[in-house]
């Protein structure tokens, strides 16, 4: 999702998307000019508390959504009809370095992630000569140090993780952007200007720092519920955290899929954090912290109260008593896709991890009947799960650029909706035909997967958002096939239930300040130890109380430090709020 001489003749982009919002795109025949910018190093370490599961999901964002999708690779080079190419530069391009992610995820026969049908197809449309660095996926802030380390990092950074672009800012890593975006963008710059929330999200310490983007507002993490399992009990779908755990019992020791054996659980784990605003990441208990009259403060009654709960469904036993061997939620999964859970969440609602396991689903278990389930009231109220934010940062320049003109021109290129439109769908006529609605339909599914289902981190920096429904996952699916047409009903009850002003969103803003190392330090090291009493608390039986645990979780928080912690977060809140991001902004965002 996502460039050095462009091309001098303005590029429009005609009939895209019938009756959705049009770009036209130009571009300057600027000379590319060597810019030097400096940033004062500051030895300070990033640690983000707006945390999201992944997912997601994501957010939907990195982990395999439609508009995420895996990299690319071939070695057959699609043809340049179709858009995003530019008018030949006289004398060679300059040359720049650009990160992707490499997932291992490329189909044999179509090369590398560095070297295939998509990046010959950038070489040869491009306003500028690039050069592939391939960073793994799974472990990219490992690889990041050592490129940063050796000099070796590339020009144009591409990162999921916010925490760490604002970490390695602070280092001096990264050069401001404001200078380079005011002198040499035009597509970009123009989108800039349109788009405060933009502006805001890629500050940093009043500065510009990161390339942002604006994606569909969507679901991402959810929690399904055997209906079937309901009728046959006689029971509604739970909306209180009480109600969930009476569900759980009765699908524990009810024999719900009447086989006469004791071998159905209830639920999860997965998602029960979000039923208290709290984020969901296993053995993360440190960061929860909400505003109260305007002052951000560390909360210990919603940890406390999730405690509560999960201590109350693991004493149930409708929980798998190995839940915490169950790191990552594979077991739990199996179970679902055995037939043998009756509630179960993830990430990727609408995007291809979440439509393969509702696949998988009705294979093992033609009868089954699956509903979406909004997150149970708790005394703190009702939220929504983590989803598809509007809004990201994904990219940024390395401070050893040696011509950072000629990375903001790939930058303009990226950013074009008839350069996205491509890499998102491929070539008109090869890969797509246009629809009754005016969006992008796949002409041979199968061929798509092949040549367009591992690209999408060559498009970091598309504005989706603004493509309307053409962009979003649904669009992929065929309403004429019954096994579409349901998860199609599933994606809609979970727009129903989890985007709603009227359910505040998983975290409350876009609050991600830098800690100083010995804090950072602290955290890290209490975070362990967080961990272990709640753990001990929920498994360890009557003489484990939560009150307990909750009292010696405070004094090694104290005694660790988390005093000053808490001060540094509620002084960065005071003196940042008014370039903060609040959520429920976010909810203006969603295609009606």
């Amino acid at each position: 999702m996502k460039g050095g001489e462009a091309a001098p003749a303005a590029v429009r982009l005609n009939n895209i998307f019938k009756g959705h919002h049009r770009l036209s795109i130009h571009y300057r025949g600027d000379q590319i000019a060597m810019m030097k910018s400096k940033s004062k190093a500051k030895q300070t370490i990033q640690l983000s508390f707006s945390l999201l599961l992944a997912s997601s999901l994501v957010l939907s964002a990195c982990s395999g959504s439609n508009t995420n999708k895996e990299t690319s690779g071939a070695t057959n080079q699609p043809s340049t009809n179709g858009g995003g190419t530019a008018e030949p530069s006289k004398g060679p391009k300059p040359k720049i370095t650009v990160s992707v992610y490499d997932r291992n995820n490329v189909p044999e026969g179509e090369g590398t992630i560095t070297d295939n049908r998509w990046t010959k197809w950038i070489q040869e449309n491009a306003p500028v000569d690039v050069e592939f660095v391939p960073i793994p996926r799974t472990n990219s802030q490992e690889r990041w140090n050592v490129l940063f380390a050796s000099g070796e990092a590339p020009d144009l950074i591409f990162e999921f993780s916010n925490a760490f672009m604002r970490e390695i800012a602070d280092k001096g890593q990264l050069i401001p952007l404001d200078e380079v975006i005011e002198k040499h963008s035009t597509t970009y710059k123009k989108f800039l200007e349109e788009n405060e929330i933009i502006q805001k999200l890629t500050k940093h310490n009043g500065e510009t720092y990161f390339f942002g983007r604006q994606i569909p507002m969507t679901t991402n993490h959810f929690l399904l519920i055997r209906k079937d399992w309901l009728d046959k009990l006689n029971l509604q779908a739970p909306t209180t955290t009480d109600e969930f755990l009476e569900v759980a019992k009765a699908f524990t020791t009810g024999d719900p899929d009447g086989n006469g054996q004791n071998d159905t659980l209830g639920a999860t784990f997965q998602a029960v954090d979000f039923f208290y605003q709290l984020n969901n990441i296993p053995g993360d208990p440190v960061n929860a912290y909400f505003l109260e009259g305007g002052e951000l403060k560390r909360s210990w009654d919603r940890p406390q109260a999730v405690l509560e709960f999960k201590k109350a469904m693991y004493e149930a036993g409708v929980v798998d008593k190995d839940i915490f061997a169950d790191q990552n939620g594979a077991k739990a999964q199996q179970d679902w896709l055995n037939g043998k859970l009756g509630i179960w969440g993830m990430g990727g609602l609408e995007g291809g991890g979440g439509y393969n396991a509702y696949e998988t689903l009705m294979t093992n278990n033609p009868n089954a009947e699956v509903m979406i389930v909004p997150m149970p009231a708790s005394e703190f109220g009702t939220f929504a799960p983590a989803g598809g934010t509007p809004v990201q940062f994904t990219a940024a320049i390395n401070a050893t650029a040696k011509d950072p003109a000629a990375v903001m021109a790939y930058i303009d290129w990226l950013s074009s909706e008839e350069v996205a439109k491509t890499l998102m769908f491929g070539i008109e006529g090869e890969h797509y035909k246009m629809g009754e609605n005016g969006c992008p339909k796949p002409i041979d599914p199968a061929k798509n997967k092949q040549e367009l289902s591992y690209n999408g981190d060559m498009y970091m920096l598309a504005n989706t958002g603004l493509m309307g429904e053409c962009a979003e996952f649904s669009n992929q699916l065929d309403p004429s096939k019954p096994l579409d047409q349901a998860y199609l009903d599933l994606i809609a009850q979970g727009r129903e239930a989890y985007l709603s002003p009227d359910r505040p969103l998983w975290k409350e803003m876009e609050f991600s300040p830098s800690l100083p190392a010995d804090m950072l330090v602290t955290t890290n090291t209490i975070k362990n130890t967080l961990t272990n009493i709640y753990t001990k608390a929920i498994v360890g039986g009557p003489s484990e109380t939560v009150e307990k645990a909750i009292g010696e979780a405070k004094a090694a928080w104290e005694q660790a430090g988390g005093a000053k912690i808490d001060e540094f977060y509620a002084k960065s809140y005071a003196d940042n709020k008014d370039n903060i991001i609040h959520t429920d902004e976010y909810f203006k965002y969603i295609r009606k």
